[in-house]
């Protein structure tokens, strides 16, 4: 507790020095959140803007500090708990959630929320409260358990729809958070299950879909509810509703469960409904999953055909469904123009481990075919049949993407009888590629080779100073950490000023460790590009139209509602790439059915994206269905690729970015599949 009374009384101290600052602008205060810089002169626009008299000025300025997630900012942030307006108190207590993300802090700021929680009456409060001491990594079990006791008060308790919503998606965090072994109270999981059947308001469905996973974290599988769940009218509930099928060796009937849902008129529900025969029915019986094969919605399609193995029983059957469908593609592939392939392609990775003869003449087709997609599932076929010649073919192709799934199959089949090939891969331009090459490189037999090469590869990236460089670099310098020798250090050296704080760091570590003493990084990091809040503001009521091209060459469109408010420095960035044309012309490339779609890379990669790297613009707005992310490798690490939720996706809120949401073309955006072209994306006026 003397850590909390230290913590309020700086904070108390420190709340005239707010009061008398001056009037922050709010572009000062966007540049302060960009620098990222932890000095009292940077920070002070932040600080200052804390006890504005405007409330959009103390909530953005909250939002920012929060954003750092340094436990040395609880104390100034505590003061606005106090505020007389409601929503700089709600911001507060977020701020604070989000700077408990720090481990040494979340201790202190649970029992500052606690403390406040006693306190209050107000159920906006009482459920911000909630959501944010759910999710800190507090360890210590006593603490741990008085934020449980108070999460299940908060649960029981009842309000306004828009309460009941936040403390049970209270309850979803802390139980994914805590694991199925936690175990909860009789009565609050009797409460979770009532709220499974909350009807009325708009929020009720979402209600009963967090409930609905709250209850599979905490591994509650209650027959009647389940009976519920199947006959909800809201599709992500029977979605979920799979999932308890299928997970649940409490449900009598489970096959005619898992059958019914089958049959579900939502795509999403037939696609948990495939997963969940796959797993609890394949090796009995897999006819459903053949007829499912068929199934008019790609995702469905593509979901049974994957799971078609050699665990199914009927092995011809099996091996009939996956064959027609191959040489339908490859058949097909012969020809010029647009070509549905994804199902073809699918069913060539099953088949390869039911009939390697027929699968190895298909792969050979299709590796010469003139898509280059086609040629990666050849390359990832080659992998599971372990053929090593059609590998090192590919591992030659034109496209980067082709020679990566060669790469990464050489591994697992000739492992360093490959070496040279891995070697020469560094020399191509793909981030993707040569990170996979330079982790095939580990415990090379030619150690100077390997890091010649690597050290010529990590020289040549490092001179394009992005951002996005950082995984393929830090691959490569742990080949020069693990394969060079203290004769290597002046090609190391230069490395300690990096752009990258990260390959600084490691550079200095490699050096310290080949000199005996300790040698410091000093990054020289490259300032942001300011971002303009006038800039922001006029794209209010703005969206983008994305008009998406399909392999079948369908056009279609939908529309994104900016959210500037929310994220200003993440929509300025999308909207100026847009403007320029960027996205024009790039794919989305993963896919992940009842997930996320994620696309916008000029590498139809993960590792390719636009530089220099985004900060994150973490806030309140959930990751629901339809709203959209940007895709990052840590903290402040996104590179304009974006992604669109198809699911409600709780566990990314507060670590994600949410910039927007699908204001019209949703099933457009259900219908998107690998490799679909952007074929234009445009920036409509405001409205």
């Amino acid at each position: 507790m003397t850590g909390v009374r230290a913590i309020l009384l700086v904070a108390a101290l420190a709340q005239p020095v707010a009061l008398a600052a001056q009037e922050p602008s709010r572009q000062a205060m966007l540049t302060a959140e960009d620098r990222r810089s932890m000095a009292d002169a940077d920070l002070e626009p932040l600080l200052s803007g804390i006890r504005s008299p405007v409330e959009g000025v103390a909530v953005a300025a909250l939002r920012g500090l929060g954003r750092f997630e340094r436990g040395t900012l609880v104390a100034r942030v505590v003061p606005a708990l106090d505020d007389r307006r409601p929503r700089v108190r709600v911001e507060a207590i977020w701020a604070l959630g989000q700077l408990g993300q720090d481990s040494a802090a979340a201790p202190t700021v649970a029992t500052i929320l606690l403390d406040r929680l006693a306190l209050s009456s107000d159920p906006a409060i009482q459920a911000a409260l909630g959501r944010s001491l759910a999710r800190l990594p507090v360890r210590d079990p006593a603490l741990r358990s008085r934020v449980a006791d108070a999460l299940d008060g908060l649960l029981r308790q009842d309000g306004p729809a828009d309460y009941v919503l936040e403390v049970t998606r209270a309850a979803e965090s802390f139980a994914r958070l805590a694991g199925r072994g936690a175990g909860r109270r009789p009565e609050t999981i009797a409460r979770l299950e009532a709220l499974t059947a909350y009807h009325g308001p708009p929020a009720a469905p979402a209600i009963r879909r967090t409930a609905a996973q709250t209850l599979l974290h905490v591994g509650a599988r209650n027959p009647t509810v389940l009976s519920l769940l199947i006959v909800d009218a809201d599709p992500g509930v029977r979605r979920l509703a799979a999932i308890w099928a299928a997970d649940s060796a409490a449900v009598d009937d489970q096959r005619g469960v898992l059958q019914r849902l089958l049959a579900d008129p939502a795509a999403m529900v037939r696609i948990e409904a495939v997963r969940g025969w796959s797993r609890q029915r394949r090796a009995l019986d897999c006819a459903p999953l053949r007829a499912a094969a068929a199934d008019p919605e790609l995702p469905v399609a593509l979901e049974a055909i994957g799971a078609i193995d050699s665990s199914c029983p009927d092995r011809a059957a099996a091996v009939q469904v996956l064959g027609i469908l191959v040489d339908s593609l490859v058949t097909a592939d012969r020809g010029a123009g647009p070509l549905a392939w994804h199902r073809g392609a699918r069913a060539l990775l099953s088949l390869a481990t039911l009939d390697t003869v027929r699968a190895s003449r298909a792969a050979l087709a299709v590796a010469r075919s003139s898509r280059w997609h086609l040629r990666m599932y050849a390359a990832r076929t080659a992998a599971l049949l372990g053929n090593d010649a059609l590998l090192r073919t590919l591992a030659a192709d034109e496209h980067d993407n082709v020679r990566e799934a060669a790469v990464a199959g050489l591994v697992t089949v000739s492992g360093r009888a490959a070496d040279s090939i891995y070697r020469a891969q560094l020399s191509r331009r793909d981030y993707q590629l040569v990170q996979t090459a330079a982790r095939a490189l580990a415990a090379s037999p030619a150690p100077r080779a390997a890091v010649d090469a690597s050290l010529a590869a990590l020289g040549r990236i490092s001179a394009e100073r992005k951002d996005t460089s950082r995984d393929p670099r830090v691959a490569l310098i742990e080949r020069v950490d693990e394969l060079g020798q203290p004769s290597d250090s002046v090609s190391v050296r230069p490395y300690l000023s990096d752009f990258d704080s990260v390959i600084a760091e490691r550079a200095a570590a490699i050096l310290t460790r080949w000199s005996g003493h300790a040698v410091a990084a000093k990054p020289v990091r490259v300032p942001p590009a300011p971002v303009s809040v006038a800039a922001a503001d006029a794209l209010r009521g703005a969206r983008l139209r994305i008009t998406m091209e399909g392999s079948t060459g369908r056009t279609d469109q939908f529309e994104i509602a900016l959210d500037p408010d929310l994220a200003p420095a993440t929509v300025l960035r999308i909207v100026t790439r847009a403007r320029e044309g960027y996205y024009d012309g790039l794919t989305f490339h993963r896919i992940v059915p009842n997930f996320v779609i994620q696309g916008g890379s000029p590498g139809a990669n993960e590792y390719v994206g636009d530089g220099p790297y985004m900060r994150d613009e973490v806030g309140p707005v959930s990751h629901e269905r339809g709203t959209l992310g940007i895709s990052t490798r840590g903290r402040d690490t996104g590179d304009a690729q974006i992604f669109v939720n198809l699911v409600d996706n709780l566990r990314l809120d507060f670590n994600y970015t949410v910039w927007g949401r699908v204001a019209d073309g949703m099933d457009v955006v259900d219908r998107i599949a690998e490799g679909d072209v952007m074929r234009r994306v445009e920036v409509l006026s405001t409205r």
